[in-house]
């Protein structure tokens, strides 16, 4: 009895443990199948993301690509503008000038008849203006009027010479001076009277700068040169006694030719001097067979430009001839007064 009874415990034992067997084998199929599982979706999320990370890369790239061709045309674009825009203010600045050549050439027209008739040649000091050489002189450009200056010269067939100074933004039409057979000839750089006039070396270094800048923008080393004022002015005393005197003789030994000259425009006198009041001053042709014509090429010279083109037509009618200043024109000197 009591055998049967340990058998049935033995038994009871042998079960549960084979229950716990069962129980833990399940237990470890299901967790395998679950790792199985963890690992496939692992595997699936990460090509997920790296499917995901190759498409945000491509995005990504596609947009750089639109980008650089949308600012590839905003440049060329921005190109064409400009291109447009530089065409379009050339045109606007060779409408300007036509027109101020225009507006010139009317109001010469009109001083030319308001004008008095000039006395006769004997009473000027002249008796055969044919025998006269015209050399219009323009002193301080190069200024905005340089162009309109060139072109009236261009179409009367004139040469003329060009006393230049420091012209700042202006400075490039020297080339046009030179290029359309004008001579260009040294006047100041500062056009400072205290400062070129205060002692002879001032004067000298303000001379070279000039020499060397009308050097760098036309190649052309020259040495034809008017005084500021003029070699009789006296406007030095004020800052250095005798410095005229000294400098005449100076720049001469140095080999420079200075000009002064014998028949003036009158248009020194500011920007409204009336363009009838320069013509009538340039009828005013003196003796000497060489007339050096003052006149100014500054910005405020609007009136110099109206009076030009019959400045031209009367020497053409009186049967003078035209040229501009060389190393072979006859000096014309003034008294030095200082």
């Amino acid at each position: 009895m009591k055998a049967v009874k340990q058998n049935r415990i033995l038994k009871g034992v042998l079960i549960a443990c084979a229950a716990v067997i069962l129980i833990l084998s399940v237990a470890l199929a299901v967790t395998a199948v679950k790792n199985k599982n963890f690992r496939a979706n692992g595997d699936s999320a990460a090509q997920a993301y790296a499917s995901l990370s190759e498409e945000n890369a491509s995005i990504n790239e596609a947009r750089a690509k639109e980008a650089e061709s949308y600012q590839n045309q905003i440049q060329e674009q921005g190109a064409a503008f400009s291109s447009e825009k530089d065409a379009l203010n050339q045109t606007i600045a060779d409408l300007n000038k036509q027109i101020s050549i225009k507006h010139a050439s009317q109001a010469a027209e009109k001083a030319t008849a308001s004008a008095p008739s000039p006395a006769p040649a004997e009473q000027q000091g002249s008796t055969d203006l044919s025998a006269k050489t015209i050399y219009l002189t323009f002193d301080d450009g190069p200024s905005a009027r340089t162009p309109e200056v060139l072109q009236i010269l261009a179409d009367n067939g004139v040469k003329a010479t060009f006393f230049v100074k420091n012209g700042g933004k202006y400075n490039h039409y020297m080339q046009d001076i030179v290029a359309q057979g004008h001579t260009i000839a040294l006047h100041t750089y500062t056009h400072s009277y205290s400062g070129i006039y205060a002692s002879d070396e001032a004067y000298l270094n303000d001379l070279q700068q000039i020499s060397d800048l009308v050097y760098s923008e036309t190649g052309v080393r020259t040495k034809i040169m008017r005084f500021p004022g003029g070699s009789s002015n006296t406007v030095s005393k004020k800052y250095n006694q005798g410095v005229m005197t000294r400098m005449t003789q100076k720049v001469t030994e140095m080999g420079y030719l200075y000009y002064d000259w014998n028949l003036s425009s009158g248009d020194a006198a500011g920007g409204t001097v009336p363009a009838s009041t320069i013509i009538n001053n340039c009828r005013k042709v003196p003796r000497n067979n060489t007339v050096i014509v003052l006149m100014h090429d500054a910005g405020d010279k609007q009136t110099t430009v109206e009076a030009l083109p019959a400045v031209i037509a009367y020497y053409k009618a009186a049967g003078c001839s035209f040229a501009a200043i060389d190393e072979n024109t006859p000096l014309i000197h003034q008294k030095v007064a200082n």
